[in-house]
């Protein structure tokens, strides 16, 4: 089984496009602040982190514990790595941590930054208003990653923080054919259009769960060809789906 890849589904689409629109925006007068939202095992964080990897965005993931200032020291750190600042002192009071992760940002207004799991910073203010900060006070983009009820909590929370997100894009299940080009790139042996279609229904759309189901496939078959006879006998639940 082939890793690492990221799949243009149709998602993978919206979410580009979403990052396309921002950039494209008239920088004094929207922000560039972003959602993608969507059901677990979308792909949603493959996206994020992947298209952070390969584009040069800066990708941070929210914990349970995070803090304003571990969320500046992290930023401040990944900042410095992209735009060549050597080593930057991350210590000192939240604010000062912060404020050097402005004055990078002012210099580099083509920054994106891609902030995962942000349902996190909903139960912590500080934390929530530090991010709208960056979008408020920089031309950076920032793109807000969370789960199906995203866009809902943080009206609840914050509407003038859900007023100023300028784009939102929510992951769907993914169709036939997004799953049929996943197996294609990521299975060693070329499946065939039985399997891709097994695969697909027994997924029911999450790639979370395709993902399982073809490592369980190869790892079952082993050397053997994937047939048409092979896929009609893959049951649910037999590789932990």
């Amino acid at each position: 089984m082939q890793q690492g890849k990221l799949i243009t589904t149709a998602n993978v689409v919206k979410a580009d496009r979403a990052i396309a629109y921002l950039k494209r925006r008239p920088k004094l007068e929207l922000v560039g602040l972003g959602l993608v939202y969507g059901k677990p095992g979308l792909g949603k964080s493959t996206w994020a982190s992947r298209t952070a990897f390969s584009k040069g965005y800066i990708y941070l993931r929210l914990e349970s514990t995070t803090t304003p200032k571990n969320f500046a020291q992290r930023l401040l750190s990944s900042l410095a790595s992209r735009y060549n600042y050597g080593n930057v002192p991350t210590c000192g009071a939240t604010n000062t941590v912060f404020k050097r992760c402005m004055a990078i940002l002012e210099n580099h207004e083509d920054a994106v930054i891609i902030v995962d799991e942000i349902d996190y910073a909903f139960s912590n203010k500080q934390l929530l208003g530090a991010i709208r900060d960056i979008v408020d006070e920089t031309l950076a983009i920032v793109i807000l990653v969370g789960m199906q009820n995203a866009k809902e909590k943080l009206l609840q929370v914050n509407e003038y923080y859900f007023d100023r997100c300028n784009v939102f894009c929510e992951f769907s299940s993914s169709n036939q054919k997004d799953i049929s080009e996943l197996c294609r790139q990521v299975m060693d042996k070329t499946p065939n259009e039985a399997m891709q279609e097994m695969i697909y229904r027994e997924s029911t759309g999450n790639l979370r769960r395709a993902v399982k189901l073809i490592y369980g496939v190869e790892n079952a078959i082993g050397d053997n060809q994937c047939n048409a006879t092979q896929a009609s006998e893959i049951k649910r639940g037999e590789y932990g789906i």
